[in-house]
């Protein structure tokens, strides 16, 4: 029998990475591995391993027409910081708000993902597409947070997918947790009071989902295409804890003592530096919850299990002398 195709927006990335890894090791599947350049270490490393890498451009209607071909399965992530990160750090370095770098990385964002929903539903072959969203912090928030364009760039797409019936009745959502390597999840040291602590803006019994995308994305994607009917909207998390017991992990992987300290973002904001763009959604998490109203299952819910490794074994994998001596 022929093999499936199955094409990976972003194959070299953090969450892309992992869907063409994982479906390279299922021998019923052909992976199309879609990147802006095929002749980059991380395409040849594919390449190496079976992937059919093609050049495609989400700002290219006409590369991804021609790379959708005959496809059975698309995994599409957009990406909001390739954008977001050179204009605010341009923005900073001329002691401006960074408000116009959020405006011009939403506006690409949603270009490129309509982009990539138009070609996808000119698909006739096209069996499942999966989309990896976030909840609108806007929209979660009822209009009350306003500044994490990150989020409402993907519930922009998300809205959009359901425009084109042909498409969002073969439509799946994965939403990923907080990346094992958030800054906001790892203790600092504090020099004067020589001591480690997470300063945070969500309350200490709150819980986060976090999830490692390198390894834990393409498990997640690969049951939403084989086992599960269209239309799931997965949260994917490796482990969903309190704040406090993020602390306690990293305490015990570390063997060092660290602290839980609750501040507000405004502390977050003029003490460290962070902009609203990511601190508005820890209002809302606090306020209103991670996620809430969207209707997604979670892992354990799954018609089969996807065994992950737990953010506790990613912690005790590191090697922490040479991480905390940094």
């Amino acid at each position: 029998m022929a093999k499936k195709i199955i094409v990976v927006i972003g194959a070299t990335g953090n969450q892309g990475s992992s869907v063409a890894n994982t479906f390279l090791g299922l021998p019923e599947w052909h992976v199309r591995a879609l990147t802006r350049n095929p002749s980059s270490d991380a395409s040849k490393s594919l390449a190496a391993r079976g992937a059919e890498v093609v050049r495609g451009d989400l700002a290219d209607p006409s590369s991804l027409a021609k790379a959708f071909e005959n496809a059975n399965a698309i995994f599409l992530n957009t990406d909001y910081w390739e954008i977001y990160r050179p204009a605010k750090a341009a923005l900073d370095a001329e002691g401006k708000a960074p408000e116009p770098a959020s405006v011009k990385a939403f506006t690409n964002e949603t270009a490129n993902g309509k982009n990539a929903v138009d070609a996808a539903a000119a698909v006739p072959t096209l069996e499942r597409f999966v989309y990896s969203a976030l909840g609108s912090v806007s929209k979660g928030s009822k209009g009350k947070y306003t500044r994490s364009m990150h989020t409402d760039a993907k519930g922009t797409i998300v809205d959009y997918i359901e425009t084109k019936p042909e498409l969002a009745q073969k439509n799946s959502l994965i939403y990923p947790g907080a990346y094992v390597e958030n800054p906001l999840l790892a203790p600092r040291f504090d020099p004067g009071t020589r001591k480690y602590a997470i300063h945070m803006a969500i309350r200490e019994h709150l819980k986060m989902p976090i999830i490692n995308p390198r390894e834990s994305t393409g498990p997640f994607v690969r049951a939403l295409i084989e086992d599960e009917a269209p239309g799931v909207k997965l949260l994917a998390y490796d482990s969903y804890l309190r704040m406090d017991d993020v602390v306690d992990r990293w305490s015990r992987a570390t063997g060092k003592e660290a602290a839980y300290v609750f501040v507000t973002t405004k502390y977050l904001h003029e003490k460290m530096g962070l902009a609203y763009e990511h601190l508005d959604a820890l209002d809302a998490i606090d306020e209103f919850g991670y996620n809430t109203g969207l209707g997604l299952i979670e892992p354990h819910q799954l018609k089969n299990k996807v065994q992950t490794k737990s953010f506790e074994d990613w912690l005790g994998e590191k090697d922490w002398s040479k991480e905390l001596s940094a």
